[in-house]
This record gives C-alpha cells, sequence and structure tokens, in this order.
C-alpha cells in the first residue's frame, strides 16, 4: 500500500494515475475542500487495485495515524507552492505539514518515504548543470526556504531508523493539468501581459510531468535510491524564450512584447509579493500577483540542473520528449483549460 499526498493537484494527480496503471495500491490523504472527482473516477474504473480515499489532513495526527495503517511507502507531493502567500501559512504547510507526516510515517515503519521537493532548494544559482552536491547560501524566497527546512526535517527525522529517505527535486514541471506554470502563462500570453524576463534566454529546467512520475516509480522500488537526493530534469536545451513562444503559437496568441530586465523584474516581484501577502492578510485575496520574487528568479535564471545521477544511480530516462510533451499540454491547453 502506498499513501500519496497532493493527489488531488497537479503533480500528485498524474502520479496517482502512473501507480494506478502499474498495479499499485494507492491510498490517498485528501481534504473535505479538495476536487476529487478524477480520483474518484481512477477509483470506479480501474481494473486493478485502484485508489482509496480518505479524508484528513497533514496537521491531524489522528488523520495521519489512520492513512498510514498497513502502508509501506510514502509518496509525499502535497505542498503550497507559492511564495506570496503569508510566511505562517506556507511554512505551515511545507514544513510542519512534512513534519508531522514524517514522524508519523516512521512511528508506523513504513519502509520508504519519497519527498517531492524542487530544485528552488538550491536558491537559482544559474551556471551549467548544478548537481545535488551543491551547497545553497543565503535566502533566495520563502518557497525556496522552506522547502530547504523540510529536507532538512526529513533527514533528521529518518536518521537511525529502519524508514529509508528518497528526495526527488524537480524543476519546472510542465504538461497536461498544470494551472501554476501552463495555464498560467497562457493565460497572460492571450490577455497580453505575460513579461519576458531578461529576454528569456536561459535554461528553463523543464521535466514533462509523466518523466517525473517515472522517477518517483524508481525512486519507490529501487534499493539504490535510499538515503540519496536526485535532480528531476529532462536535461533540454529548452529556454524559456523558446517555451513561452511555443505556448504562444500553440495557442494562437502574440508572443510577449514586453520585455524587463531581471534587475527591474526583480524589483516589481518583490513589491508585488510584499503587497498581495499584506492584501491577503486583511482580505483573504487568492489572485496571485503578476510577478514574485520565485517566479522572476525560476525565469530569469537559468535552471540547468544534472540529470546524471539519476540517469546512472537507477537507470531513468526521459521517456518522453519535448515535442510529445508539448504537443499533450497544448492539447490541454485547447481542450479543457480554455475549451
Amino acid at each position: 500500500m502506498i499513501l500519496l499526498t497532493g493527489a488531488s493537484g497537479f503533480v500528485g494527480g498524474h502520479i496517482a494515475e502512473r501507480l494506478v496503471a502499474e498495479g499499485q495500491r494507492v491510498r490517498c490523504l485528501v481534504r473535505t475542500s479538495s476536487e476529487t472527482g478524477r480520483l474518484e473516477s481512477l477509483a470506479a474504473d480501474g481494473d486493478g487495485p485502484g485508489v482509496e480515499l480518505v479524508l484528513g489532513d497533514l496537521n491531524d495526527a489522528g488523520s495521519l495515524a489512520r492513512a498510514l495503517d498497513g502502508v509501506d511507502a510514502v509518496v509525499h507531493s502535497a505542498a503550497l507552492v507559492t511564495d506570496w502567500a503569508t510566511v505562517e501559512e506556507i511554512r505551515a504547510a511545507n514544513v510542519e505539514g512534512t513534519r508531522a507526516l514524517v514522524t508519523a510515517a516512521v512511528r508506523a515503519r513504513v519502509r520508504r518515504f519519497v519527498q517531492i521537493s524542487t530544485t528552488d532548494v538550491y536558491g537559482y544559482p544559474g551556471g551549467r548543470l548544478v548537481s545535488e552536491e551543491y551547497v545553497p547560501s543565503g535566502f533566495a524566497n520563502w518557497y525556496s526556504q522552506t522547502k530547504r527546512e523540510a529536507e532538512a526535517v526529513l533527514l533528521d527525522a529518518t536518521d537511525g531508523t529502519p524508514t529509508e529517505l528518497v528526495i526527488l527535486r524537480p524543476a519546472t514541471i510542465y504538461g497536461p493539468r498544470a494551472p501554476d506554470i501552463v495555464g498560467e502563462i497562457a493565460k497572460g500570453l492571450r490577455q497580453r501581459y505575460l513579461p519576458l524576463i531578461g529576454g528569456g534566454n536561459v535554461n528553463a529546467g523543464l521535466i514533462y510531468v509523466e518523466n517525473l512520475a517515472d522517477a518517483v516509480l524508481a525512486a519507490m522500488s529501487d534499493p539504490r535510491a535510499a538515503g540519496q537526493a536526485f535532480n528531476v530534469v529532462d536535461g533540454l536545451d529548452v529556454t524559456w524564450r523558446q517555451f513561452i513562444f511555443d505556448l504562444a503559437r500553440g495557442v494562437g496568441a502574440p508572443p510577449p512584447l514586453l520585455r524587463l530586465r531581471y534587475r527591474v523584474a526583480w524589483k516589481l516581484g518583490v513589491g508585488f509579493e510584499e503587497g498581495y501577502r499584506a492584501v491577503r492578510k486583511r482580505t483573504g485575496l487568492s489572485a496571485p500577483p503578476l510577478l514574485s520574487r520565485a517566479a522572476v528568479q525560476v525565469m530569469g535564471r537559468p535552471q540547468d540542473f544534472s540529470n546524471q545521477k539519476l540517469r546512472s544511480t537507477l537507470g531513468w530516462e526521459p521517456r518522453v520528449g519535448y515535442a510529445d510533451g508539448l504537443a499533450a499540454t497544448l492539447a490541454w491547453l485547447s481542450e479543457d483549460y480554455f475549451g
């Protein structure tokens, strides 16, 4: 039995589908507010064991104990992927939620814990082929900071226990049902407000979501993965300019007209982020700002990470190439997102 968190989201949903397709027994921890229609269809239509939905919350110890009963492995995909919510909200989800889950998993003697982290933990160093050995320095943004803290919590909690920890660090995840990356870019292109930061001539660090799901399967089952961290990136030489222009052509929109130098975009991102965070505290605002610190860093700094360790240790290869991944993404945009 595999416990999956974040299954109602973009990444977790694809992981759930892939696990079910592989005949795995999957239990999904979902909140009462989660949209579970797709997961329920998996439970109803699957030929294999399918999925089991368990209502609960990462901050509810009782629901975690129930969800972990009889579980062999955990795939922790749930996270608050933002840097403009309040700091308390980001830390509660990404650090304290992870702490509660791994503590309960160790207590339940779960064999393996797979954490979906992010290359953002490196702090956007730029350069060429950043490996897992890179040691970040300094503060980048609150999302990056809390994901870094979550990794430290996991390492501490599993040290000296039977629970084997595997950390996966994907870069820019794209594919169908990706509203926060692909959807927002496509919307910005159609409405003509999307800026191109620094000319867009830096590596976008793309990882197609199904290729990430392949890495999750390997991380969950391969004994060589135990105790390791892996960058998960397709290794493409695709810049943000190319990716955004390809999306623009696919959705019938003109390429971005607005160009922002990195320093200008950074200052605007900090201002938007702090302003939106203050308004959110007062009003509960949910719409994202036009720019944030993390968005500027991801799209303005090279996301060029080495996947050599993942290839050589686990034998992983990106199964879906850029052309096919882009075609599937554009089909989703046309048929579902804008359809």
